[in-house]
């Protein structure tokens, strides 16, 4: 018995849950921007928002998967808090790219709203000219796979997030099979 009164420790442990990434339906979810960001924008802009999270998501993803951390706690959640009256949208996405989003969400310990506010305001701001070839050229948008570890160690009294992504440019496990420069 654990001390949970459950049986062995570590019954629960082979416990997942698993489907298909991409559904093939569109689904309605949420998401919430400044009001002072939404009138700003016309009409037509503002229907093209609720669009526009799949093409954020393929022009930042390797970019995010690359930053530090955007919240520097790992047991807590950073919203939107702070940027006035929030507007609540509904955007229609498959699974896939909610999945997507919600995992980098995740890793860097802020909410989808948050994440998701990040990505206009990268966007806003130019930062995609200037990565778009850099850190796409030649190579797929998007990573073969991520994956996203919440560690908590309740002994040590740690928490952590830790985002995985293959293949990884950076610690490939084939980059030691280069051959050596010949000088």
């Amino acid at each position: 018995m654990n001390r949970f009164g459950y049986g062995p420790s570590f019954t629960f442990f082979s416990k997942k849950i698993l489907s298909a990434l991409n559904e093939g339906e569109v689904g309605s979810d949420s998401l919430l921007i400044p009001l002072s960001y939404w009138n700003q924008l016309n009409s037509i802009q503002k229907k093209a928002l609720s669009k526009k999270l799949p093409f954020l998501l393929e022009k930042y993803t390797k970019y995010i998967s690359s930053l530090n951390r955007l919240h520097w706690r790992a047991g807590k959640i950073k919203y939107n808090w702070g940027v006035g009256e929030l507007k609540k949208m509904t955007i229609h996405v498959n699974t896939g790219v909610w999945a997507v989003l919600g995992a980098l969400a995740a890793a860097h310990g802020v909410s989808r709203c948050f994440l998701f506010n990040y990505l206009l305001w990268l966007e806003e701001v130019g930062v995609g000219d200037s990565i778009v070839d850099t850190m796409n050229r030649g190579v797929p948008q998007f990573h073969k796979s991520y994956k996203m570890i919440w560690t908590l160690n309740l002994r040590k009294n740690q928490i952590s997030r830790e985002l995985f992504f293959e293949p990884n440019p950076i610690a490939s496990e084939h980059s030691y099979f280069l051959p050596e420069p010949n000088f």
